[in-house]
């Protein structure tokens, strides 16, 4: 019994340290539970940490929530994520 609590402590130990590392989804954003992430619901996640402004942040949903509806639907998160990581990838050829 007590090797089984251990090993169960020990899993449960390493789970939290495998998610620390996660960046936090489009769901963990809507804080009023609607299905939905508003501009003021993503400024506020993104604010939080007090290193970007909130100009900065709203510049940045007004980019992704391309259809302009004050939403940001896991679409057009994804799509910029997307686009975000495919921007990175490319290396500029060195002469």
């Amino acid at each position: 019994m007590k090797r089984t609590s251990i090993l169960a402590a020990g899993l449960f130990a390493a789970a939290l340290t495998a998610h620390a590392g996660e960046k936090a989804g489009l769901a963990s954003y809507d804080t009023d539970a609607n299905g939905q992430v508003s501009k003021a619901e993503f400024v506020a996640a993104k604010t939080a940490d007090g290193k970007k402004t909130a100009a900065e942040v709203e510049a940045k949903f007004a980019k992704m929530d391309t259809n302009a509806d004050g939403i940001l639907t896991d679409a057009e998160y994804t799509a910029a994520k997307e686009a975000w990581t495919k921007s990175k990838s490319k290396t500029t050829p060195e002469s």
